[in-house]
């Protein structure tokens, strides 16, 4: 296959980004991957050894960010979760910056990924099946919209909670059961799947709730407090389908990069 031009250098040590490497590689493009969460003086080496026309940032911000200066001009950074402060910090030294996890496709080819993961979560933790079982889904974005979906496919009851009336319509329209989000202001019996990233729930007012938590740190619960009854379940593309997740990202990348 001929090579194609321009260095990628991929940053990380989540599996998905040594096989979408891996991949991009195989379609004839020339990437390295650095095998770190962190910046480091061997990073530094690396740009310079390198000088990569495109850096995959990884899925959540670095530990050290990558002083602007160390970066080479004319690269393009494609970052995962990334502050604004950083984001401006690059643009401010004329680099273009294309976040992956903001890419529409994307989010939602993960977002799918992510449903599907949560049924092996939910398989192995309870040894039950879906059919027949009351869930609730609480926010309806693309992972929330997902996940009812793929719940009410297996036959499931699918109970949306959600704050807009926009969200909640659009889920009665889909024919799910709703309640309005009122700061955790009911009681539930069954499994919720929470999808918001905000500390919201006492699960001493649940009595009978089983909580899969699917949204980003610092998770659900207002007091942090670890229950047998709650578990927080993050990355389940890498983790259950990281073939798919990183061919996912790679298509991701290709994109952006022909804008």
């Amino acid at each position: 296959m001929k090579m194609i031009e321009g260095n990628w250098l991929f940053i990380g040590t989540d599996p998905r980004l040594l096989k979408c490497s891996q991949i991009m590689k195989n379609w004839g493009y020339k990437t390295t991957l650095y095998s770190s969460n962190s910046h480091s003086d061997t990073l530094s080496a690396l740009l310079d050894e390198l000088s990569p026309a495109h850096i995959v940032l990884p899925i959540l911000e670095m530990k050290n960010m990558i002083p602007a200066e160390r970066i080479p001009i004319g690269t393009t950074i494609y970052p995962g979760v990334i502050s604004a402060n950083w984001i401006a910090t690059y643009e401010d030294s004329g680099f273009s910056i294309r976040p992956y996890m903001k890419e529409v496709e994307y989010v939602w080819e993960n977002a799918r990924l992510t449903a599907e993961g949560f049924l092996f979560e939910y398989y192995e933790s309870t040894r039950q099946s879906v059919f027949g079982k009351q869930f609730y889904v609480t926010g309806f974005g693309k992972v929330g919209k997902m996940t009812a979906e793929v719940l009410a496919a297996l036959g499931a009851s699918v109970t949306v909670i959600a704050r807009s009336s926009e969200q909640l319509g659009e889920a009665t329209a889909l024919g799910y059961s709703t309640i309005p989000f009122a700061s955790g202001d009911f009681k539930l019996q069954g499994t919720l799947i929470n999808t918001i990233p905000a500390r919201w729930l006492t699960l001493d007012e649940q009595k009978g709730l089983r909580v899969f938590d699917l949204a980003s740190v610092p998770g659900c619960l207002k007091d942090n407090a670890p229950d047998e009854y709650y578990t927080i379940h993050l990355g389940l593309p890498g983790k259950h389908f990281p073939e798919d997740a990183a061919n996912a990202l790679a298509k991701a990348l290709l994109r952006m990069n022909s804008i």
